[in-house]
């Protein structure tokens, strides 16, 4: 599907599929051996798991026409981004039993079980979270502005710079590319909205303000791509002064410090949540369906849940791993569907039940 999208060619739909498999599968079909140098680069650089033998997936394909390819053989190289089998989903959450939060770390197997290596506790208010490289960052507590990082090698909590002022339901997303943590939108202390932006820079351990955004909003999804963050949903001010529910999309370009509204909304509004996979954006909310947004072609698509899924109304979270679309329930009951997983290159459909970490009440999905 994102092939075909990202290059408008039809005929792609079905090397798509191919590419999906195991390279071990995949090397010496005619689609993959036939693919032009761009596609290839375009699937190597993503990621592709270690198990997948991608250097030997690039050497079929180069000696497929030797002559013509080998001066490719360089940049595939230094293009091929090798990503290992161990996926990690950070949960944050509360039990019924706890007064405090969880955050319980996930390790999901490719057998598509899913099991729990390890939970911490954390402060019952927490207000914004966000995954940067390996680490976890979460904002709130007793006091809304002091921002603490989670190593997930050491499993140790540490301080780092607190946010320049108190902030409720803002937006924290991960920026690689600069290696920063951006805040975006929220409310004061007052509960009024705020349009502002600041941006954690991780190994200065600095917060600097920058441009504001177009339309204050508070409780947004938001989803890095390219250096673009998209502000999605969220509460937004009305005529009067009042918030109702937002269908707004905002872009904040990273490079430029710029921001603009798109001319288009959501065909939801309100709360949602959102993770990337490659050229996508994919975006749960209230309902039984998940929407894929195309930022290039500026369309959506609608994509049905199981109907297990669909009996209660649930504000659900979503995760983005190694080529795979998470979906968890925002609430647990014994016995139901726990995790949907979704292959975005096949639309294939696995749900993972009996997750034994029981959280009543979800807050953060991240990955």
């Amino acid at each position: 599907m994102w092939l075909a999208d990202r290059h408008s060619d039809p005929e792609l739909y079905t090397a798509a599929k191919h590419c999906a498999r195991p390279p071990g599968q995949l090397q010496n079909t005619e689609e993959f051996l036939h693919l032009p140098h761009h596609l290839l680069t375009d699937i190597i650089s993503d990621g592709v798991p270690c198990s997948q033998n991608p250097t030997e997936a690039i050497e079929a394909w180069i000696n497929f026409n030797k002559e013509e390819r080998e001066a490719f053989s360089e940049s595939l190289r230094t293009s091929l981004k090798e990503i290992g089998e161990n996926v990690h989903i950070y949960l944050i959450g509360k039990e019924s039993s706890r007064t405090h939060s969880l955050a319980v770390s996930l390790h999901c197997a490719e057998d598509d079980s899913i099991s729990v290596s390890g939970q911490n506790s954390l402060c019952h208010q927490i207000t914004a979270a966000c995954k940067h490289g390996g680490d976890l960052y979460v904002v709130g507590g007793s006091i809304p502005r002091r921002m603490w990082k989670c190593n997930n090698a050491t499993v140790d909590w540490e301080w780092c710079a607190p946010l320049p002022r108190d902030r409720l339901q803002h937006t924290l997303v991960s920026v690689p590319g600069k290696d920063a943590i951006y805040s975006l939108g929220g409310k004061t202390l007052q509960d009024t909205l705020s349009n502002a932006v600041i941006y954690y820079r991780v190994g200065d351990n600095v917060w600097t303000e920058t441009t504001q955004l177009e339309v204050a909003v508070s409780g947004a999804a938001g989803a890095n791509l390219n250096g673009i963050i998209y502000l999605l949903g969220g509460e937004e001010n009305d005529l009067d002064f009042f918030t109702k529910p937002s269908r707004l999309i905002q872009c904040f370009d990273t490079e430029t410090d710029k921001c603009h509204v798109k001319p288009y909304v959501l065909p939801f509004a309100g709360r949602m949540h959102a993770a990337v996979h490659k050229d996508l954006v994919f975006i749960v909310a209230e309902g039984d369906s998940l929407v894929c947004y195309n930022p290039l072609l500026d369309s959506f698509t609608r994509l049905c849940l199981p109907e297990a899924w669909s009996s209660v109304p649930s504000l659900w979270k979503i995760a983005s791993c190694n080529g795979s679309i998470y979906v968890f329930r925002d609430r647990y009951k014994k016995g139901d569907a726990n995790t949907y997983k979704l292959d975005p290159a096949t639309s294939a459909v696995t749900v993972t039940r009996g997750i034994k970490v029981l959280l009543t009440n979800l807050q953060f999905v991240l990955a």
